[in-house]
């Protein structure tokens, strides 16, 4: 009996030495990868859900209980980016606030992005229909936040759709007219990555840039090119920028910008707060173009209030 213990031990450990192996050799060859598999092992382990809202797939982490008021928060990611971008919103790390009880949070995929299901039309105000589709039957009234392109769709959902959208915020927001061209510049590296270019561009986006293991940078260019950004670009048009319409916006807005982004300059946050009637802003000093990652409490506040 005593062998047969000992066997049993040393089969584990085993066991552990090649798992431990096995991660570490995966962390080493596929660092990107791995990354990501571990932020959705973290989503899964606080029970958020992956499900399908309407056209669309999300994470869901529902904090609401039948019969009581629901509060309902949706988060767009940016171009060539994804719904994991708002995984520290929805964990409540990094400095972010837990989301409170009583919240549903929706951190959606847009058209054509992680198993969304492709679009039609991958304009501006189409894609803020798609978005609708995927909110209005799930709750009446929203919170709607949007980073960069996402910050733009949720523009056009505010405009088109104000009985649904109660509170809209927006993250370091695309959708403004742009004659300097920040926005296409970002817009056409997006839809046409190089390496080189997203090195660049990663200095520009990050107020406090981290070093990126060289091996990281093929799967990275991989993935964007993977979204539909080429068809993305293709679609805007100059009648889809929001200046003219900023005025229709009738939801309670809170503007959030990193003043350090290089991607969208500062000035398209002033831009967003003489529009919109009422809006408040909130730069975030040394921040970049993606607050909901480089300084999550930030965004959190925003949207749940002050961290108790």
């Amino acid at each position: 009996m005593i062998a047969g213990v000992k066997r049993a031990g040393i089969v584990f450990v085993l066991t552990v030495l090649i798992v431990a192996g096995a991660a570490a050799g995966a962390a080493y060859y596929a660092p990107l990868q791995t990354h990501m598999a571990m932020r959705r092992l973290a989503l899964w382990r606080a029970g958020v859900t992956r499900v399908a809202v309407g056209p669309l797939l999300a994470y869901e982490l529902n904090g609401c209980r039948p019969g009581e008021a629901c509060r309902c928060v949706a988060l767009v990611h940016g171009m060539g980016d994804t719904a994991l971008t708002w995984d520290k919103t929805m964990l409540g790390i990094g400095g972010a606030s837990r989301p409170p009880e009583g919240t549903l949070l929706l951190a959606v995929d847009m058209p054509g992005t992680e198993g969304s299901p492709p679009a039609a039309d991958y304009g501006i105000r189409a894609q803020a229909r798609v978005l609708r589709a995927a909110l209005e039957p799930r709750c009446p009234e929203w919170t709607v936040a949007g980073n960069s392109l996402g910050g733009w769709i949720s523009g056009w959902l505010a405009v088109d759709w104000p009985a649904g959208v109660r509170r809209l915020v927006l993250v370091n927001a695309a959708g403004l007219s742009d004659p300097d061209g920040h926005a296409l510049e970002a817009a056409k590296v997006l839809a046409e990555p190089t390496i080189e270019a997203m090195k660049i561009f990663n200095m520009k986006a990050n107020g406090r840039p981290r070093p990126v293991p060289e091996r990281a940078w093929a799967p990275a260019v991989a993935g964007i090119r993977s979204r539909p950004t080429r068809a993305i670009l293709a679609a805007l048009k100059l009648e889809d920028v929001l200046d003219k319409r900023l005025k229709d916006v009738k939801a309670d807005t809170t503007i959030v910008w990193g003043e350090a982004d290089g991607v969208l300059p500062a000035s398209f946050a002033r831009r967003f707060a003489a529009g919109v009637r009422g809006a408040r802003v909130e730069m975030i000093p040394g921040c970049g173009h993606l607050p909901q990652q480089e300084c999550p409490s930030s965004v959190s506040r925003a949207l749940f209030g002050a961290k108790p």
